[in-house]
C-alpha cells in the first residue's frame, strides 16, 4: 500500500481505504475502515465517521467540552501565564493559534492517535507555514511539542486517556548553515575596521565576531556589561520584539528580558585585540552599547538591515547575522578550543548542542585534514 497521510492509503488494486476511530473499550481504540475509489472520496467519508463518532462520545458523557483540545489548551496556557516568560507564551500562543487550533481546536484530545501526529509533523516540514513551503524542523518541533504538552495535561489533569506522543521523531532538512570563509571574514573586518570611528553598530558585529553572542544579546547590551577590569562580557539579558494581541494601540513591542536559559547567563573573557578596541571605544555606564544613550536602543530587527547593509557594501553572498555566531565557533574549533569551555563561551546548555548546531568543518579545514592523508599514499 502507498501511504498518503491521514491514514489513508492507496491498496494494489487501485482502490482507497481509510481508518478511524469507531469507538473506545476500556480505554482501548478500535478501528473502522473505509474503502472509496478516491484520496478525496475516502476522506470525506472518513471526516463524517470521526464527527459522528465525537458526537457519540458527547452524548454520552453528558457532554465531554472540557476535554476539545481547544478548552483543555486554554486552561493550559491560563495555568502557564504566570509561570513563564512573555517571550515564551507569546511563542506557545502563536504555536497554538498558527498551527495547532485550526486542526486540532475542535477535535477531543482522546481522539488525538499517534499517527495524526506523525502526519501533522511531516505536513508542517513539507507545506507548514505562510508560503506553504514547509516550516524548519526546529519550528516543527516546537509545534508538537506543545501539541503534545496539551494533550499530557489533559491526562495528568483531566485523567483523559490520551496517546502516548513520546519519541515523534521530526528529522533535519539537512539546510546548509552559513558560516564565512576565512577570506570573507577578514574582507568584514578590514571593512568595520575602516568604518569604524565610534560607530558602534560596527562595533557590535566586530564584537560578535569575536564572542559568538546573540543579536538579541547584543541589543540589550549596556556599556557597564563590558567588564574591562575583569577583561570580561557580562551577558545577562536579551532584547526581542514580542506580539501583544491585547493591547489597543499596537500589535508588537520591544522587551528586554533574561536569556534564553540560564547557561545563557554568563561572563566571556575578551580576547586581547578586542579588548583593546572596546577600551579605546568605551562608552559612558548606563547607556546601551550601540547606541550610548539611556533610552534610545537598537531593536534586533534594525541591527539585522545594518548587517545586511555591510554584507552587501563588503560584496560577499547573503547572510544573516545570526551566521556570527555560527563564524565564531567554527573558528574556536579550528583553533583547537576544547568543546566545554566553547559550549559555555556560547551560552549552551549541553556540549551536544555546540556540536550538533553550531561547529561546522569549512572547505579550508576539510582540505587540511584530507592533506594529512598525503603521508599514507606512496610516491611513484
Amino acid at each position: 500500500m502507498a501511504r498518503q497521510g491521514e491514514n489513508i492509503y492507496q491498496r494494489k488494486n487501485g482502490k482507497w481505504e481509510g481508518k478511524y476511530i469507531k469507538e473506545r473499550v476500556n480505554g482501548r481504540i478500535r478501528y473502522g475502515y473505509i474503502s472509496g475509489s478516491s484520496y478525496d472520496d475516502v476522506l470525506r467519508k472518513k471526516q463524517r465517521a470521526a464527527k459522528a463518532y465525537e458526537n457519540a462520545v458527547k452524548k454520552e458523557s453528558g457532554g465531554a467540552e472540557e476535554l476539545l483540545f481547544s478548552n483543555v489548551a486554554s486552561e493550559w496556557m491560563k495555568e502557564k501565564e504566570f509561570l513563564l516568560k512573555q517571550s515564551t507564551i507569546c511563542r506557545y500562543r502563536n504555536n497554538l493559534n498558527i498551527h495547532l487550533l485550526p486542526i486540532y481546536g475542535n477535535r477531543l484530545v482522546t481522539d488525538i492517535t499517534r499517527d495524526d501526529v506523525d502526519a501533522f509533523a511531516s505536513r508542517l516540514c513539507a507545506s507548514g507555514g505562510k508560503n506553504g513551503r514547509g516550516l524548519s524542523a526546529n519550528t516543527a518541533r516546537s509545534v508538537v511539542s506543545v501539541l503534545k504538552t496539551v494533550v499530557e495535561y489533559a491526562r495528568d489533569y483531566r485523567q483523559a486517556p490520551v496517546a502516548n506522543l513520546n519519541g515523534i521523531f521530526i528529522k533535519n532538512q539537512g539546510k546548509p548553515i552559513r558560516v564565512f570563509s576565512r577570506t570573507e571574514q577578514k574582507m568584514i573586518e578590514d571593512y568595520l575596521h575602516e568604518n569604524m570611528d565610534f560607530n558602534n553598530d560596527l562595533l557590535g558585529i566586530m564584537l560578535c565576531l569575536y564572542t559568538g553572542i546573540r543579536l538579541g544579546e547584543l541589543c540589550a547590551l549596556h556599556w557597564e556589561d563590558v567588564l574591562l577590569e575583569e577583561g570580561e562580557l557580562y551577558i545577562h539579558a536579551t532584547m526581542l520584539r514580542i506580539q501583544t494581541p491585547d493591547h489597543p494601540d499596537h500589535k508588537t513591542e520591544v522587551i528586554t528580558t533574561m536569556p534564553k536559559s540560564g547557561s545563557s547567563l554568563r561572563r566571556i573573557p575578551l580576547p586581547p585585540n578586542l579588548y583593546n578596541l572596546l577600551s579605546e571605544m568605551k562608552g559612558p555606564n548606563g547607556t546601551y552599547f550601540l547606541t550610548r544613550h539611556k533610552k534610545m536602543f537598537i531593536e534586533p530587527r534594525i541591527m539585522e538591515s545594518h548587517f545586511k547593509a555591510v554584507i552587501d557594501a563588503v560584496g560577499i553572498a547573503d547572510a544573516n547575522f545570526h551566521a556570527l555566531r555560527h563564524t565564531f565557533a567554527t573558528r574556536c574549533i579550528e583553533l583547537g578550543f576544547d568543546v566545554k569551555s566553547l559550549s559555555e563561551i556560547l551560552g549552551h546548555s549541553s556540549v551536544r548542542l555546540t556540536m550538533d548546531r553550531y561547529v561546522h568543518p569549512t572547505k579550508e579545514t576539510k582540505q587540511k585534514n584530507m592533506d594529512k592523508l598525503a603521508e599514507l599514499m606512496p610516491r611513484k
